[in-house]
């Protein structure tokens, strides 16, 4: 399985004051609740969508929810919609990431999208961020605002790149953290920074009020580097501390590159009023790299939860793609007890390694059929030549079961459609509860559909698993939008 070493390290954090909002503020919307009315909505990256006459520019095709699942009332959003800060130019890829939170605690979601494609000035792929707030009628572009990286643009940063809502602060406004795996900071941080907005009563402001950079390298002359390279490439949220507020958790993936090999990392950050709290890398993995995706949840039924890792790399110990599950320990301070990796040949895991199959490109965690474990719902859109596959690993005391686990095609009986060489089924996912039934929904993203103009297809919860029987699949061109080919919608999914 190759090498394995975990160190923990402080983790360079450059604070600014963050003065709490004063008043109280009314009841907090649930993520992509848009419009209030308390079903939770679908938003949809397309970052390679064009727009008009301009290619790769990227948008956002939110669709809404009521009791009877998800509708075809499309509302899409680009950089060109009436009231949204900025143009839409080509390869600025809005909609690469899309996260949302009731920022501004006014009853209704807002939805932050990544275009880290961005040019600002002469600095190419600098990234920006855009937010756009809710209301009654659901998401009001003329309502929006641009968040830009702190310190000014930096060429190639990719700021936005990743994007996740936490109550750094504890102060009961949701806040934003920005990805950048591409910066260079001026703070020791050599590979990366995760920017933080505070929320309040006013929306986000557009000051940070936290920036955190990478671990740097002590010698730069070790072929084994020991810092992080591409931090800030995943970001995820879960209570690590056990003290009921949300903890956020930083992915460092790495490079195998020749000449520029670095270990994987992650990093931790606990929430903490008045501002967050110290960061700390928990985890600096000798043996392995190019994470891909990142989730939190109790797998295990432990006192604390896992953080689980992706990635889609072949690696001669662990195959085509691979699983890390990292259990954590709270004693002494938090840290890593044991990594755990799961592959299609794994114990009760249905399927087997195959060249290409891309597993654990996406991960997801929710507890679909409700028995109190977190299950782990695996992307693997590299399966059969690219026809891709989703895979559900049930948690269970201990890690997870050994039976009962199933996967997904679009050859799967009742999924609509065919699973044809290039679909990727299984880039992209997300487990949401839309119509309030109490089960989670699984999303499965299909960028390469229809020559990679791409298609969702959802598969509403049923309480054990999910039923096909009630799925549907909705794309550019079922939604009517006028230039479907090569947007790749589906890429992204809102989680």
């Amino acid at each position: 399985m190759g090498r394995r070493g975990v160190l923990a390290a402080a983790v360079a954090v450059i604070m600014c004051v963050t003065i709490p909002p004063a008043g109280a503020a009314p009841a907090l919307a649930k993520p992509y609740d848009f419009d209030g009315n308390r079903f939770v909505d679908l938003a949809v990256g397309a970052p390679s969508m064009r727009v008009g006459s301009v290619r790769a520019a990227g948008g956002v095709v939110v669709l809404p929810s009521s009791k009877k699942g998800l509708s075809r009332r499309e509302k899409v959003i680009t950089q060109s919609s009436s009231g949204v800060p900025g143009s839409s130019e080509r390869d600025d890829q809005f909609g690469y990431a899309v996260t949302s939170a009731d920022f501004n605690k006014d009853g209704y979601a807002d939805l932050a999208v990544g275009q880290p494609g961005e040019a600002i000035g002469a600095d190419w792929d600098a990234g920006s961020v855009t937010v756009i707030y809710g209301s009654k009628k659901g998401l009001n572009p003329k309502r929006s605002i641009v968040l830009t990286q702190p310190g000014g643009a930096r060429i190639e940063s990719r700021w936005g790149s990743s994007l996740v809502a936490f109550d750094s602060n504890v102060d009961g406004y949701p806040d934003l953290a920005v990805g950048a795996p591409g910066s260079y900071e001026s703070g020791g941080g050599m590979g990366g920074s995760v920017s933080i907005f505070a929320g309040g009563s006013q929306g986000l402001g557009v000051r940070a009020v936290a920036v955190v950079t990478a671990q740097p390298e002590s010698d730069p002359e070790i072929v084994e580097q020991d810092g992080d390279m591409r931090f800030g490439a995943g970001l995820a949220t879960g209570d690590l501390d056990g003290d009921r507020d949300t903890d956020l958790v930083i992915l460092s993936t790495g490079s195998d590159s020749e000449g520029n090999w670095y270990p994987a990392s992650v990093t931790t950050c606990p929430a903490q009023t008045g501002r967050i709290g110290a960061c700390r890398r928990i985890l600096h993995d000798n043996g392995l790299y190019g994470y891909t995706s990142i989730a939190v949840g109790n797998m295990s039924g432990d006192a604390v939860p896992e953080i689980v890792l992706g990635s889609e790399e072949f690696t001669e110990d662990l195959g085509p793609g691979f699983i890390s599950v990292l259990r954590l320990s709270r004693s002494g301070g938090l840290s890593v007890a044991s990594v755990t990796t799961i592959v299609q040949s794994s114990r009760g895991v249905p399927g087997s390694d195959e060249e290409g199959d891309a597993f654990g490109q996406s991960v997801m965690l929710g507890d679909i059929d409700r028995d109190g474990y977190a299950d782990l719902v695996v992307g693997a859109p590299g399966e059969n030549s690219d026809r891709g596959q989703v895979t559900v690993i049930h948690g269970a005391a201990g890690g997870w079961r050994a039976t009962g686990n199933y996967s997904y095609s679009q050859k799967t009986k009742g999924v609509p459609g065919s699973a044809e060489k290039g679909d990727s089924f299984g880039a992209g996912l997300t487990l949401l509860d839309h119509n309030r039934d109490g089960r989670l929904d699984l999303s499965v993203g299909a960028p390469g559909e229809n020559k990679r103009a791409g298609v969702i297809t959802t598969l509403p919860g049923s309480g054990k698993k999910f039923s096909t029987g009630k799925s549907h699949t909705l794309g550019l061109k079922s939604l009517k939008y006028r230039y479907p080919a090569g947007a790749r919608f589906g890429n992204n999914l809102g989680r």
